[in-house]
């Protein structure tokens, strides 16, 4: 009806449509799967398709790794995309977990160091180290200290008492 002459507008109220669909143009077909010839696109398919829940930046790692040869990340992706190995994650399935996840199973097994700043009026700034176990979220050993170094925190783990364990004396602390 447009090609006729009629005005946009009134074609898509008549026909109970939006204007948008009219002016939509329709979508390519998908395209066809071009062969794979070339021995690097070869492997990048093999290692894809070895790897199905991985990246294309794993499966770029991997084929470096598995070639011995410098591979572009950029050409992993267009060739993935082409053979269609791209797989789409929904928010259901697990990710994987990171290095240096721990499973705390009872206490005394890990701890986390905490610092926070506290304004003394006698001494101006002044450090509050925790040591907060990581079970229980209690805190097992504080030190209010005027300067903020490694050394401050490393005494705090130190003189904090442990099951079985008990507190070094002043005199061999300090001489």
């Amino acid at each position: 009806m447009v090609a006729e002459g009629y005005p946009v507008a009134t074609t898509a109220r008549v026909m109970q449509i939006s204007r948008q669909a009219i002016y939509r143009t329709p979508k390519r077909p998908a395209a066809s799967r071009r062969p794979v010839t070339d021995p690097v696109d070869r492997a990048i398919v093999e290692v894809a398709k070895d790897n199905p829940i991985d990246g294309y930046r794993m499966v770029w790692a991997l084929t470096r790794r598995k070639l011995g040869i410098a591979v572009n990340r950029k050409r992993v992706l267009p060739v993935m995309r082409e053979q269609r190995l791209i797989q789409r994650r929904g928010p259901h399935e697990p990710r994987r977990r990171r290095p240096g996840f721990f499973q705390v199973t009872r206490p005394d097994e890990l701890w986390h160091l905490d610092m926070t700043s506290i304004w003394v009026a006698e001494h101006g700034w002044c450090y509050l180290n925790a040591a907060i176990d990581c079970c229980t979220r209690e805190i097992v050993g504080w030190s209010l200290e005027l300067r903020c170094r490694a050394v401050e925190a490393c005494e705090l783990i130190e003189e904090t008492p442990r099951p079985g364990r008990s507190l070094p004396s002043a005199r061999a602390r300090h001489g």
